[in-house]
């Protein structure tokens, strides 16, 4: 499977899917809750329906009213078996709550996430009282709780993703908790978690986010959630605009706690002109987009599209926060490099976390997506002002995060050619 994407100039507007970090945070609070969660301009990625399928195996009930998503919460397991799909997120939000049943649940993935480390799940959840192996640090994680609680120390340098779980989690048990973390990298998600609990008047004491005190035998209380845009897939958008377009993406918050809204620094650093009027951003073509830096190290799902971003500026672009992209869908810089590379990009390391690129035309031909979700919208951004048309392979990737995103490109009038 792969697309064909041709040099076009685009134009028009978009409304940009919904953030499933919220969503997916959100469908976790609705579990936990006693009573009812309505979430509306609920999120549909791939995802997204991993987690909602999850929920309903720990007891949740799923339900819609009209376009809103409603949650009746309650633990009651009905399977002892979760599939994670290729959630990374998913599966680090989702062991710690089967950390609180005192059956055994066996969690398992695809596709990447079978390659991702899971070894801090293991050892963390056994030193609060669960019983938790894998498979010498690989899926399948097996949990056996209730968890009791009690002190526990992490390294946040690779993720924070696990660290969110156990914040949803260790409210729901006995005993209080002190979470102590070293290395937090990703602040902003961990707000995101922060805000979805305290939406469901759950308490958590965050102490320069180096230690966070959890008192046990908190209630999740019902509530409701709308579903804003998702700000790292709006950030290929903005910056398709920026390198050949005129563009309004409409559905990004502009107050939002989402790390990636940072890609409004970094276009505002190229020399790009991003308004924002009636609830809509517009981005629109640049004649020269200057060179940047650029620390990503907190939003390092901004890597893609700071990379597209990069390769159309004059002069050398640098980007840190490259031992943030080892454990993605693909290894992101290895993926970047080889791809962009091909298409006939100055990309390189400078050192073990600082990518360099040299703004050049781009030449197109084959781009493998590496079946990583950014990697292959990386792609059709490159397209945009390339030489010749782009082939991406496996471009369905996408569906991950962003299932309309090939068929928001052709309402942006973008010329492409889907080949089976």
């Amino acid at each position: 499977m792969c697309i064909e994407i041709y040099p076009s100039f685009i134009s028009g507007k978009v409304q940009v899917p919904p953030s499933k970090s919220y969503m997916q945070r959100a469908l976790i609070a609705g579990l936990l809750t006693e009573g009812y969660t309505k979430i509306s301009n609920p999120g549909h990625s791939n995802d997204d329906k991993n987690v909602f399928q999850s929920i309903e195996k720990f007891g949740a009930e799923i339900s819609y009213s009209g376009n809103d998503l409603v949650v009746k919460g309650g633990l009651c397991l009905k399977q002892n078996t979760i599939h994670a799909g290729e959630s990374g997120l998913g599966i680090r939000l989702i062991a710690p709550v089967a950390g609180l049943f005192n059956k055994e649940i066996t969690i398992t993935g695809e596709g990447s996430l079978l390659k991702r480390p899971m070894h801090v799940m293991e050892k963390s959840l056994n030193n609060i009282g669960a019983i938790c192996s894998t498979k010498n640090g690989y899926l399948p994680v097996i949990v056996k709780g209730p968890m009791k609680g009690g002190e526990i120390e992490l390294d946040g340098s690779l993720s924070s993703q696990f660290i969110s779980g156990l914040l949803f989690a260790l409210p729901m048990v006995k005993n209080d908790s002190i979470l102590k973390v070293k290395n937090l990298t990703s602040k902003p998600y961990i707000d995101l978690t922060l805000d979805i609990l305290k939406s469901h008047g759950i308490n958590i004491e965050n102490h320069n986010y180096k230690t966070f005190h959890i008192k046990g035998n908190q209630q999740y209380k019902p509530t409701e959630h709308f579903m804003e845009g998702d700000w790292s897939n709006g950030a290929f958008l903005l910056v398709a605009g920026a390198i050949n377009g005129k563009i309004e993406v409409n559905g990004l918050n502009p107050d939002s706690l989402q790390g990636d809204k940072r890609i409004l620094e970094a276009l505002e650093k190229a020399g790009t002109n991003v308004t924002f009027h009636n609830s809509s951003y517009k981005a629109e073509k640049t004649a020269h987009l200057k060179a940047f830096e650029f620390d990503a190290n907190e939003t390092p799902d901004l890597f893609p599209p700071l990379a597209c971003l990069a390769a159309n500026c004059d002069g050398t672009s640098t980007i840190k926060g490259v031992k943030r992209l080892i454990h993605k869908e693909s290894n992101r810089a290895t993926s970047l490099i080889n791809e962009f590379s091909k298409m006939g990009i100055d990309i390189r390391k400078m050192n073990e976390d600082t990518l360099q690129i040299k703004g050049c035309k781009t030449e197109g031909g084959l781009f493998d997506s590496h079946n990583d979700h950014r990697i292959a919208m990386a792609g059709a951004v490159l397209a945009l002002n390339s030489t010749n048309p782009i082939k991406i392979t496996n471009h369905k990737a996408v569906n991950k995060s962003y299932p309309n995103f090939f068929k928001d490109m052709k309402k942006l009038n973008i010329t492409l050619k889907e080949e089976n």
